[in-house]
């Protein structure tokens, strides 16, 4: 009877389907563990290896100073170090401007993305103050990607950021002085046509603007091809109208018909031609349907590319084999004395590659050397900076102990047998 009561609450009423009532399991779930934080000492370590491999650096040439103070604007997030970071970011787009400008492809190229870099970092912290390095630098007149307009596209990307769109005229303002006599930067335009939109009015008018800039015809080659660029951008964004686009190929196979006719053109201008017929023939069917037409002459150029020949990395066995070994000896949590034993003879083999300038024509190390600094800096912060201090050229041994700041600087994800093992903790676990 009691039974039968206890059941009856659960009986349908007269008339009632009886219907099921699934009552949700529930379920215990882990907590999301929350992302590891790098200890306030292993982070002070980072940041004073840092300037210790910045001082390390004041000695040294333009090149090797310009390659060591980029990959410390690159050591740990841009947040930290913020306050030095700009000030080497403004020291370092100095230091490119004195590289070597010539006809040799690999110099000058080096200069142009120093400087480029410089620019960009100094964005990061001061987009303002970007732009007012930009103002110093000189143009090329269009005729060749210049470091300025190389800049340009990095540096206007940041402005936005932080400004916003209401940033664009600005951009345009600094732009216009520029090109005054070639040399507007069109490619970099393009962050602030997007920036405009989903105002397709607004984006269309900025764009307009641009295109007055450039039928002045006072661009190059390169200024030409740069504007179909961001022309082809523009329309895949569906930022400017079909009348825009039209209007601006017709202006741009104007140009490259006055070029074609008035300038003996060499094979890389000759691709920059055929690479600005394309992008119109993407962006501006009709213009590009009357130049077939009127100016069939320009369908001759045709961009030769040859492929680059692919050429192996050297790879060390010694250092290759230390690699492992480190590796391994981690991942079996030796004791910290069997630990620091091979670091110690693996970083020898990195100091016998680098020492006294055995490497000296080398700006970047080779990737078994850079594998080797990196895990041995995660597995024991706290004696890296005193194993690379066998490395005796200034460069390699400032460059190396940027590398091994960058790692200090992070949460060890690898587990770390110098570390003491706390009681009722997982430890980590090695990747």
């Amino acid at each position: 009877m009691l039974v039968a009561l206890l059941l009856l609450p659960a009986l349908p009423a007269a008339g009632q389907e009886a219907h099921l009532v699934r009552v949700a399991r529930k379920v215990k779930q882990k907590k999301a563990s929350a992302a590891p934080a790098v200890q306030r000492g292993q982070m002070e370590l980072a940041q004073q290896m840092a300037r210790n491999a910045y001082a390390l650096g004041l000695g040294l040439g333009p090149r090797q100073r310009v390659a060591l103070m980029t990959r410390l604007l690159y050591t740990m997030r841009p947040e930290v170090m913020a306050a030095d970071k700009k000030l080497w970011a403004e020291e370092l787009f100095g230091l490119a401007q004195r590289l070597p400008v010539g006809d040799a492809e690999e110099p000058d190229g080096a200069r142009k993305a120093a400087i480029a870099t410089a620019a960009a970092r100094v964005a990061v912290y001061d987009s303002d103050r970007a732009l007012e390095l930009l103002d110093t630098l000189p143009g090329a007149g269009g005729r060749q990607a210049d470091a300025r307009t190389m800049a340009a596209r990095l540096v206007f990307t940041v402005y936005l950021q932080h400004h916003g769109a209401a940033g664009a005229q600005t951009l345009l303002e600094h732009g216009r002085q520029w090109g005054e006599r070639g040399g507007f930067p069109y490619g970099a335009s393009a962050a602030a046509v997007g920036k405009l939109l989903p105002d397709e009015a607004a984006a269309d008018e900025y764009f307009r603007q641009v295109l007055g800039i450039f039928a002045r015809g006072q661009e190059g080659v390169y200024g030409v091809s740069d504007f179909a660029g961001l022309l082809e951008q523009a329309v895949a964004m569906g930022a400017i109208s079909a009348e825009s686009a039209e209007t601006a190929g017709r202006a741009v196979v104007a140009q490259l018909r006055t070029i074609a006719e008035n300038a003996m053109l060499s094979e890389e201008q000759r691709g920059e031609m055929a690479e600005a017929l394309n992008h119109v023939r993407l962006s501006a069917p009709i213009a590009y349907g009357q130049a077939r037409r009127e100016a069939p002459e320009l369908l001759e150029f045709r961009r030769v590319t040859a492929a680059a020949a692919v050429e192996s990395a050297p790879v060390d066995a010694g250092l290759q084999a230390a690699f492992h070994e480190l590796a391994e000896a981690m991942r079996g949590r030796q004791s910290p004395d069997e630990l620091r034993a091979t670091i110690g003879s693996g970083l020898r083999l990195v100091n016998a590659r680098y020492r006294a300038g055995r490497c000296a024509g080398c700006l970047a190390p080779d990737a078994q050397s850079w594998a080797l600094v990196s895990l041995a800096a995660y597995a024991s912060p706290k004696t890296i900076a005193s194993q690379l201090g066998g490395i005796e050229e200034p460069f390699w041994h400032a460059y190396f102990l940027a590398i091994a700041a960058q790692q200090v600087g992070q949460p060890t994800r690898v587990a770390d047998p110098t570390a003491r093992t706390v009681a009722g903790k997982e430890e980590a676990e090695p990747e």
